[in-house]
């Protein structure tokens, strides 16, 4: 693995990490780490999350055609209840994360659960570095599962817990996923995050095991290789959930 530069931490300017392994070939890819911490909420953290953070970035290096990326790091309580820290890639080469310090699974950090959350939104950047995360059902549905797929491929480690639906759970909901398959009005909400009629989660654990699907049938190819993939590629393999 490449180490990275690391400098000194500096609470009044941002962390810079340079990646080394593309200096040859004359790019550098660097991510900036911005931690809003005016009050002090993130005080005995910085470095601890620096020190993940910065591994995440180096090792998703190694396997994605990375660019330079901003990391916004906020305290706050909006997190996913499970692991008490929330990752976002809205658009190309910026990434926002918010962490709850006092929620307990935070500092646990089961099963490199940060590094693997910032390797998931690396995968998004470098997605919207290429054909976007997308506007329909298919594309949302392909972007998270190739992320997820690569937070496993990067940092191992079991699927998480909006990835493992049973397939007893999925199947049922096959069917509206091929007829929704091309929408750009499908209620992103409704099927990632649950509704009356969706569970919790729903398509992140689809997006999931398409992919999974499709790297079953083609062994050679991997969700760092994918990461520009057109979603098209994936649908043949939807019914065999």
């Amino acid at each position: 693995m490449t180490t990275l530069s690391r400098p000194p931490q500096d609470r009044f300017g941002p962390i810079i990490a340079r990646g080394t392994h593309d200096v040859v070939a004359g790019v550098m890819p660097k991510m900036i780490l911005h931690f809003l911490d005016a009050r002090d909420q993130l005080s005995g953290l910085q470095g601890w999350l620096a020190e993940l953070l910065n591994t995440a970035f180096d090792t998703s290096a190694e396997l994605l055609p990375l660019r330079d990326t901003d990391v916004v790091i906020k305290a706050g309580t909006h997190v996913i209840p499970e692991k008490g820290h929330l990752g976002c890639a809205p658009e190309a080469g910026l990434i926002y994360v918010t962490v709850d310090p006092r929620h307990p699974s935070l500092r646990a950090n089961v099963s490199r659960s940060v590094e693997r959350m910032l390797a998931h939104e690396l995968h998004h950047c470098s997605r919207w570095d290429g054909p976007g995360y997308g506007n329909t059902l298919g594309e949302a549905l392909i972007s998270e599962g190739l992320a997820g797929h690569f937070s496993q491929e990067a940092f191992g480690g079991p699927p998480e817990q909006w990835e493992s639906m049973t397939i007893s759970t999925l199947r049922p909901h096959i069917t509206k996923v091929q007829n929704e398959w091309g929408s750009r009005e499908y209620g992103h909400e409704a099927w990632f995050f649950g509704s009356s009629e969706l569970p919790r989660w729903l398509g992140y654990s689809l997006g999931y095991h398409v992919v999974a699907q499709y790297l079953a049938a083609c062994q050679q190819t991997s969700a760092s290789g994918l990461v520009h993939a057109d979603a098209k590629i994936f649908l043949p393999y939807l019914g065999d959930i």
